[in-house]
C-alpha cells in the first residue's frame, strides 16, 4: 500500500540526525519494545523507545551510529517517554527489521539531509 504524496515543504519540516546509541535496554513493561538512551549533539542523550526487541538484542547496538528523527512530538509507551523516532528499514510482511546505520565518522547531532 501507497502512502498519500506529500509537498517537499512538508517532508523539509522533518530534522534527521545522527544519532550514537549510549545505552539500550528492554522496556520493563513491554516484550516488544526497547529503550534507547542516544547521542544526538545535545547536552544529555535523548531517550527514544522502538519496537524492535525481536530484531535486535540491547548489547548488540550499543555504539552503532543511527538515523534519528529528533523532531517529533514527545510519546509515551507503556509509561516511559519517548522523544524522537529510530529510522528503520523493513521487509512489507515486517519478517525482518534493520535500523538504518552511518558508516563514516560523523560526529553525533550531524544534519542528515
Amino acid at each position: 500500500m501507497q502512502k498519500e504524496k506529500i509537498d517537499f515543504k512538508d517532508f523539509a519540516k522533518i530534522e534527521f540526525k545522527l544519532g550514537v546509541i549510549k545505552e539500550c535496554f528492554k522496556h520493563p513493561n513491554a516484550d516488544r519494545l526497547l529503550v534507547f538512551k542516544i547521542d544526538v549533539g545535545e547536552e544529555e542523550p535523548r531517550q527514544i523507545i522502538s519496537s524492535i526487541a525481536e530484531f535486535y538484542k540491547p548489547e548488540e547496538v550499543i555504539n552503532k551510529k543511527v538515523v534519528v528523527v529528533t523532531n517529533l512530538k514527545k510519546a509515551f509507551f507503556r509509561g516511559m517517554e519517548s522523544d524522537g523516532m529510530l529510522m528503520c528499514a523493513s521487509l512489507p510482511d515486517d519478517e525482518d527489521v534493520e535500523l538504518l546505520t552511518i558508516t563514516k565518522d560523523f560526529k553525533a547531532g550531524s544534519i542528515i539531509n
